[in-house]
């Protein structure tokens, strides 16, 4: 699924952050498709009065009102708005964390993107994740009451971009944000299932499914197969392979490729490493099949995804793009 923007303009989005800060926030309300593209920040999306199509490294999230999609860093996404409404996103800039290992665990676990639907989801847990981005909405736009604008008027966040957070305010939120994002992976495996009746019960019982992907996420890069995570888990190799694809919306290899493919676009940020030091370094057996997978992925070779990222090309096609 692609926007009619050829795939060509998929660049690297120059987010244009919260004076002093590296979070953005605000509430969409244009009835525009966002074209391919990624940025460094986690991005989560909140539609409030109209549902998204998102297409994150090739899988499709319907997200419907009130559900919530948290897309991690360095995914490509595109984003289709079928009606009008508004969204609330937050962004935050990560880059500075990701050095702590389970932050970066997490958003391997979570990668491409954690879907919580409210539908779906137990009540009293999403309860719980709303707290924590209503908290993050009061400390972003102060105690000023949202503007309402007038049929045909112009969007505008200039107000609440240039203002100033409260001292230590960008702290409080990044506090938040790391709870929020240590509750989701803790309850990871109860977003996960809850579309998926058929996961059996015998098999919690053994060891979550989330677990499993939490040493997926720990071994990617090493030479782990069908068979060593089957094992791992309890199960015949047949019978682990259609739970994991009900549970992960695909199969433990595509699931495995991809960790390996989004740790790839973590790495090529660094001029340093060449594009077949890379390769190994993110599990794959040549550089050859890196890059037809990255490629397959992406849209891109990783040499030209490389070059989008240190030239910083800015998204134009939509007025929510920063300018450079």
């Amino acid at each position: 699924m692609r926007s009619d923007l050829d795939l060509a303009a998929c660049a690297k989005e120059n987010i244009q952050h919260k004076v002093g800060t590296n979070l953005r926030m605000f509430i969409n309300r244009l009835h525009t498709d966002f074209p391919p593209h990624w940025h460094n920040d986690v991005e989560i999306i909140w539609p409030k009065e109209a549902p998204y199509k998102v297409v994150c490294s090739n899988q499709t999230y319907d997200v419907e009102i009130d559900d919530i999609l948290l897309i991690c860093p360095a995914v490509l996404h595109e984003i289709f708005s079928p009606t009008p409404g508004s969204r609330i996103y937050i962004q935050a800039d990560f880059s500075g964390i990701i050095s702590l290992k389970e932050i970066d665990k997490a958003f391997r676990l979570m990668s491409p993107a954690l879907h919580i639907k409210k539908k779906t989801c137990p009540p009293e847990i999403y309860s719980k994740v709303c707290d924590y981005l209503n908290k993050i909405m009061e400390l972003y736009f102060g105690s000023a009451p949202p503007i309402r604008l007038r049929d045909g008027e112009k969007d505008d966040e200039n107000v609440v971009l240039f203002s100033e957070l409260p001292l230590y305010g960008e702290l409080e939120i990044y506090s938040i944000l790391l709870e929020f994002i240590a509750f989701c992976c803790k309850n990871i495996s109860t977003f996960r299932e809850s579309d998926s009746v058929s996961v059996s019960s015998a098999y919690k019982n053994t060891i979550s499914l989330s677990n499993v992907c939490s040493y997926i996420s720990e071994h990617f890069a090493e030479n782990i197969s069908l068979e060593s995570i089957a094992t791992y888990a309890g199960f015949s190799k047949y019978h682990f392979e259609r739970i994991f694809s009900e549970y992960a919306g695909m199969t433990f290899y595509q699931y495995l490729q991809q960790m390996r493919i989004n740790y790839a676009q973590t790495l090529l940020s660094n001029p340093e490493l060449s594009i077949t030091d890379i390769s190994f370094q993110a599990g794959f057996a040549s550089c050859t099949a890196f890059t037809r997978a990255f490629k397959k992925s992406t849209g891109y070779p990783p040499s030209q995804f490389r070059m989008l990222n240190e030239a910083k090309h800015p998204l134009t096609a939509n007025p929510y793009f920063a300018k450079t």
